[in-house]
């Protein structure tokens, strides 16, 4: 595949060898990189799917294009990383959707706790898919990031069964950072085979004692984040690099 821009194509809009770009991805190509008929460019269709074409014909508001070349998962993580943060304030888990998605978060979900101050309707759902959307098409990945309803951390530990290595940042644990509790002998095993992982990050005021032997009693394990005391989305990114970084995906 070529190193220029991805462009999004809806993946009904993939017919066998042909594709057709539509509305503000047309534009972009056509007005703003000033593509014409012959030109070639790479699609991403958010499903796993990156496509090398050839424009063959160029309409008033869409365009088609012949695909030439085909790859698959490209600029994705072998791990799966999961993040759940508490609903921070303002715009701030948009922000963490922007640059977690640029690192290689796979899913993301809103969480409500028990310091939880901000309401539900804060996450504009919408807004942030369009956010992961840009995000991908400019780290090059080729999956669009899952943005979850919110969701309580009760209701999460008891759906978190799937999950190879659960993770929860907790500034009361015997683990004083992420090394510290990934060289534990329980830890390691887990991680030989793991290939899915789920990150969770309390508000700024922590997740309380009870919420944290609640994941504990369903399979989390806790670390700490270091003495600093860091806003939720700031911990939730770092935490969520550590992660990656020691599976190997940012190596």
């Amino acid at each position: 595949m070529s190193r220029s821009e991805f462009f999004y194509v809806r993946p009904n809009d993939v017919y066998s060898n042909y594709l057709r770009l539509r509305k503000d991805e047309f534009h972009h190509l056509v007005h703003v990189y000033r593509r014409k008929r012959g030109d070639i460019f790479s699609a991403v269709d958010g499903k796993g799917h990156v496509y090398e074409c050839q424009i063959e014909e160029v309409l008033t508001e869409e365009l088609e294009a012949r695909i030439v070349k085909k790859a698959r998962y490209v600029g994705e993580p072998y791990f799966q990383l999961t993040t759940a943060l508490a609903v921070p304030k303002k715009d701030r888990f948009e922000l963490l959707v922007e640059k977690g998605t640029e690192v290689g978060i796979s899913k993301f979900i809103p969480l409500l706790t028990e310091r939880t101050v901000v309401k539900v309707k804060s996450i504009r759902l919408n807004r942030c898919q369009k956010i992961a959307l840009a995000a991908m098409k400019q780290s090059r990945r080729s999956v669009l990031p899952a943005i979850e309803q919110p969701s309580s951390f009760e209701k999460l530990c008891q759906h978190a069964e799937g999950y190879n290595l659960k993770l929860l940042a907790h500034e009361k644990t015997e683990h004083r950072n992420l090394d510290d509790l990934l060289q534990t002998s329980k830890t390691k095993n887990r991680l030989k085979y793991a290939k899915t992982g789920i990150l969770c990050i309390g508000p700024e005021g922590g997740f309380t004692d009870e919420e944290a032997r609640l994941a504990t009693k369903h399979g989390f394990a806790t670390f700490g984040l270091g003495p600093r005391r860091l806003r939720a989305e700031t911990a939730a990114l770092i935490a969520s690099v550590l992660v990656l970084d020691r599976m190997g995906e940012l190596r």
